[in-house]
C-alpha cells in the first residue's frame, strides 16, 4: 500500500523508528538533532527495521525537494511504524499538534489492515 508522508510526518516516523532500532543514531546538537546513518550504511546485513529506516531516510532526502513523498509499505511495515509512533507518543510529551499528526498518521498506516 502506498502511504503519503509530508516532511514533518517523515521526520516523526524516522525518530520513532530510530528510537526502536538504535537511539545512538539520533544526536542532539546546538540546532536541534541530527541523524547519523553512518553506522547503518557501513553494515552489510540489515534487519528489516534497519532496511525500513534506510528507505525512510531516502524518502526524507527526496521529500525535502517536494514537500511530500509516497512510499510503498507492506502491511508488516505499516504495522511496525504505527507501533513505533505509538510507543514514542507514550515516551515523549508532545504538543497537541504533533500528537494529532502522530495519531492521524498511525490511523492512515493501519487503514489497509
Amino acid at each position: 500500500m502506498r502511504v503519503e508522508f509530508n516532511n514533518d510526518e517523515l521526520i516523526l516516523t524516522l525518530v520513532s523508528l530510530i528510537r526502536a532500532v538504535d537511539p545512538k543514531l539520533l544526536r542532539h546538537g546546538q540546532d536541534g538533532f541530527t541523524l547519523d546513518f553512518g553506522t547503518l550504511e557501513r553494515k552489510e546485513d540489515h534487519t528489516a527495521d534497519e532496511r525500513l529506516l534506510l528507505r525512510l531516510r531516502g524518502a526524507l532526502d527526496s521529500a525535502s525537494e517536494q514537500n511530500s513523498y509516497g512510499l510503498e509499505l507492506s502491511g508488516v511495515e505499516r504495522q511496525r511504524l504505527a507501533e513505533t509512533l505509538e510507543r514514542l507518543d507514550r515516551l515523549q510529551t508532545w504538543p497537541d499538534d504533533v500528537l494529532a499528526m502522530s495519531t492521524g498518521l498511525q490511523t492512515r498506516l493501519l487503514a489497509g489492515e
